[in-house]
């Protein structure tokens, strides 16, 4: 019994590996498989600190990490950019953590 339904599931892993190599969304490149996902095309809005904001937080993340947010005060967000700094490593200085803290409260949160 046990044997039986081992097979049944060897069985159809590998049809469903030769369907999936099958489709055309994938792209062979000797053995490896990839697809082409379309391009994320997110603009934050224009103003003071957006260059910075931009520069910065793209290293690690999409700018749509920003955009889709609940609406923080500023306090809220100088933590989160701190936890970027201090827990994630990302390379931003003081001065530049706060303008990034303060575009984001402004444009993107609910300010002070």
């Amino acid at each position: 019994m046990k044997t039986t339904i081992l097979l049944c599931i060897m069985i159809s892993l590998v049809y469903t590996s030769m369907i999936m190599a099958g489709d055309q969304g994938f792209v062979r490149d000797g053995t490896k498989r990839s697809i082409t996902l379309p391009a994320l095309v997110v603009s934050l809005k224009e103003g003071a600190g957006m260059d910075t904001t931009s520069r910065y937080c793209r290293i690690c993340h999409s700018l749509d990490y920003i955009t889709t947010q609940q609406k923080f005060p500023k306090a809220k967000w100088q933590a989160v950019v701190t936890k970027m700094v201090k827990t994630y490593g990302a390379p931003i200085s003081e001065e530049n953590a706060k303008i990034i803290a303060d575009y984001i409260s402004t444009y993107y949160g609910i300010g002070g």
